[in-house]
């Protein structure tokens, strides 16, 4: 049996089976019978990664005929250069601009969403930061309901309560008012 590498540009995406066909210009533009791409898993974990790109130039292994095989991949070329050349960086950019970085030298991952970041569990959340953690937004809403702090609360800013408080130790304000004294 006879395989055979080649590069070509992906002509046309059949997204339900997961498969390309593939223009190959060196072979005067013949185009590729549908060619499967191999996925990780397929059985009880399944994974479905974005398929190719229409034009996207890939590599492909051909049988003896020269038109039947299997996808290997996108390569980069001179007219599409990679987006990043450092070793040290894993690198994903979407079409819709949304990137998501890892440098393994900084220890630093990055995930810039240009829509919404939606994160879903059925048990806990955990957050752990060796450092501040820093939350920047317009606003925040919780709704949560009950919400535990242990530690220290500074507020800058006001605070307005819908609803009673509730305070057990002494409430001091700058001037040292206490709740304690009468008027």
């Amino acid at each position: 049996m006879s395989i055979d590498l080649a590069y070509g540009e992906v002509s046309a995406i059949d997204y339900l089976s997961c498969r390309i066909r593939v223009r190959l210009d060196d072979r005067d533009g013949l185009q590729t019978y549908w060619l499967n791409i191999p996925q990780r898993n397929t059985q009880g974990t399944k994974r479905r990664p974005l398929m190719p790109e229409l034009g996207e130039q890939v590599a492909v292994l051909l049988d003896a005929d020269g038109v039947g095989g299997v996808y290997l991949g996108g390569i980069y070329s001179t007219a599409e250069p990679p987006p990043v050349v450092d070793e040290d960086t894993d690198y994903v950019r979407f079409s819709d601009g949304t990137v998501s970085t890892y440098d393994r030298k900084a220890g630093v991952m990055r995930l810039e969403c240009v829509g919404a970041l939606v994160v879903k569990c059925g048990r806990n959340i955990t957050v752990e930061s060796g450092e501040p953690v820093v939350v920047k937004a317009p606003s925040a809403l919780f709704d949560i309901p009950q919400i535990v702090l242990k530690g220290d609360l500074r507020l800058s800013g006001n605070l307005n309560v819908d609803g009673s408080v509730d305070v057990k130790g002494t409430v001091m304000d700058a001037g040292g008012n206490s709740n304690h004294h009468d008027h």
